[in-house]
Order: C-alpha cells, then structure tokens, then sequence
C-alpha cells in the first residue's frame, strides 16, 4: 500500500510538473505552424523627417521608396495617433496636457474644421466614413472621393484625408462635398509637410492605390506623475543621454543630415534598421534608465511607460493587419520602437516578421 502512494505521489507530481511546463512554454506564435500564408510584417524604423534642415529636399527619398513599394504592403501603418485617442486625449486635456497639445493639435484643427461642414462630431464622422466606404466601391467618383476626404479628416484621420485628397485628379482637389476652402489649403499645407506620415506613407498609399493608411500611436502615457517625470528629467536623462551620445553605435546610426542623395538617403535607413546597433542603444537608453537608481525608481517607472506605449501600438498594429490576413503589412516608426515592436508582434498568431534587410539591400 505504501508502494502504491508513493507511485501514486510520483505521478501527480510528474502531472503537475509537465502541466507547469505546458502553460510557460505557451505561445500564440505555435499556432503559426497552422497557417499557411502568415500575414507578413516589415517594421521600418525612421528617423522623425520633421527634423531636417531648411531646404533638405524629400526627393532623396525616392529610391526607398521604389523599395518599399517593391514589398507590396497592403496595409501601411504610421506613427500618429488614431482618432479615438485623439479625442481621448482632447477630451482628458487636464490629465494629458502636453500630450494633448503636442500630438493631437493638427488632427484636432482638421476635424473641427470638417465638422462644420459635414455637421458631424468625430464618432460621428467614423460611424459614417465606415458607412460611405462600404457603398463607394473600388472605383469612387471624384464627389465620392472629396466625401472620403472631408470624413477622414473629420474623424481624426488627416493623413487618410490627405491620401484621398491625392488620388484625386489636381483639376478635382476643389472645395464641395464636405471639403471646405479651410480644409483644402489645410491639406494642401500638410501635402507640403517635411514628416514621414507624408512623405513616405501618405505618398507610398497613392503609389500602390491603397485607399488611407492606419494610425497606430498611443501617448496615453498614466504612469509618471509631474513631479516624477521631473525627477527623471534631471537627474535619469541627462546620464543616459551622455552615455548615448558618447557611445559609437550613436554615431553610427542613419543621420537625416546624411540623406543628401537616393543612395545616401538608402544607406541612411539601412543603418537605422540594423539590429546590432538598435540593440545597443536600447541598452544604454531602456537598460541605463531601469540601471540608474533615483528616489521612486523613476527610471524603472519611466521605462514601464515605454513598454505600455509600445504595446497599445502593437495591438493597434495587429488589428489594422486584420484587414489583410496573409498580406503584408508595412509599419513605419520612429527606430527606437522597431526592435520592440518585432519583438511583441513576433509573439502573434498570424504575424511574420520580414527583416528589413530583404528591401532595403
């Protein structure tokens, strides 16, 4: 009997052993194997265009594109915030300030702008561009087309705005239909901008005839307050960014001051893209902040806001892919992000992660 318990114990501690194992060696990605055609994903990283000097010319930028565009995505996605978010942020102005101000004011001016004319507040311009995209077909008419321009922008969405605005012939970008003389110069202001929402997606959309590209930003950064944001600001930052700036692999990295020709331009996004030195300046910037010691574990906090963000746009990612599955998926964001964002998509169910190397070589 005694032999007995004891095999007895053996077994349900092997059960228990092999049931612990099976939950940590989980993974949505196991389920891959299942599907033949897994929706593909490039992550480019960018440097933010914005950034570039009086007179850089954007046509340097022309043989990257021929290499995006030779990847055939079926979805592009950017590095702004998403209408909902916009209007969160709007409407939680008192906890978001700088959030608020910084990274919602153009989609905040166009949509208010749109609105007068179509009558409609933000939720209800997307209840209704979902409507109006559904009815319009493959071919819309130029009216159709303005219609889907004034309702992108009304909902929050100036660079699918601006897409539209684009596909239709120059002797059609004219007021009427919901677009105001206000907001044709405000997309004709935009279609000039130095950023690579316009640039790079905005353009690329047109190219390929898709029909808008998808927000994916999230700053609803909740987890610092004022007073630790400042701690960090002072006393994490500024060690971290002297290391970060003494350190070769900074100096390495793709600079938009070197963008001076298509090949320079190409070669410049090669060396954003390149694993090795993005792995180590995620050291010296995520590591060094959870690394240096501050009242609060600032950096600790600072760096959880960080992953938290880089998950929202993960997940805003995944599901714009859901409009493609089995096509491929085009993300464009700021390099930092990149090594974060294949990391967490890497872990999806119908996600593969197409190396950069393959497009920009």
């Amino acid at each position: 009997m005694k032999g007995f318990a004891a095999l007895s114990l053996i077994c349900l501690a092997s059960f228990l052993g092999a049931a612990d194992t099976s939950a940590q060696e989980f993974s949505p990605r196991e389920y891959r194997r299942e599907i033949e055609n897994p929706t593909q994903v490039v992550v480019l990283g960018t440097t933010h265009l914005s950034d570039a000097a009086e007179g850089w010319d954007p046509k340097v930028l022309d043989l990257l594109l021929d290499r995006l565009a030779s990847f055939k995505p079926d979805v592009i996605t950017i590095e702004n915030q998403p209408g909902p978010t916009t209007s969160k942020l709007w409407s939680y102005r008192s906890v978001y300030p700088e959030a608020a101000a910084a990274y919602a004011g153009r989609a905040l001016l166009m949509s208010s702008i749109a609105a007068l004319s179509l009558d409609m507040d933000m939720p209800q311009a997307e209840a209704e561009l979902r409507r109006h995209l559904g009815k319009v077909g493959e071919n819309p008419t130029p009216a159709a087309r303005r219609r889907s321009t004034a309702l992108f922008a009304a909902s929050g969405d100036p660079y699918s705005a601006l897409v539209q605005w684009w596909r239709l012939p120059s002797s059609e970008r004219v007021p009427g239909d919901g677009v105001s003389r206000r907001l044709a110069a405000l997309l004709e202001e935009l279609g000039l901008e130095r950023e690579e929402g316009v640039v790079l997606a905005a353009s690329l959309a047109v190219r390929l005839g898709l029909e808008r590209v998808y927000q994916i930003d999230s700053q609803e950064d909740d987890v610092l307050t004022p007073e630790e944001s400042d701690v960090f600001f002072q006393k994490v930052f500024p060690v971290v960014a002297e290391r970060y700036n003494a350190d070769p692999a900074a100096k390495e990295r793709g600079k938009i001051e070197n963008m001076t020709t298509p090949e320079a331009a190409l070669a410049a996004y090669r060396k954003l893209n390149d694993d090795r030195i993005e792995r180590r300046l995620s050291e010296i910037e995520w590591l060094g902040a959870i690394k240096e010691r501050t009242e609060g574990n600032v950096g600790r906090k600072r760096v959880a806001a960080w992953e938290s963000r880089n998950l929202r746009m993960a997940a805003n990612i995944r599901e714009a892919s859901a409009r493609a599955p089995g096509g491929r998926v085009l993300v464009i964001v700021g390099a930092t992000h990149k090594l974060w964002l294949e990391a967490y998509l890497g872990m999806m169910s119908d996600i593969e992660i197409v190396s950069t190397d393959t497009i920009l070589r």
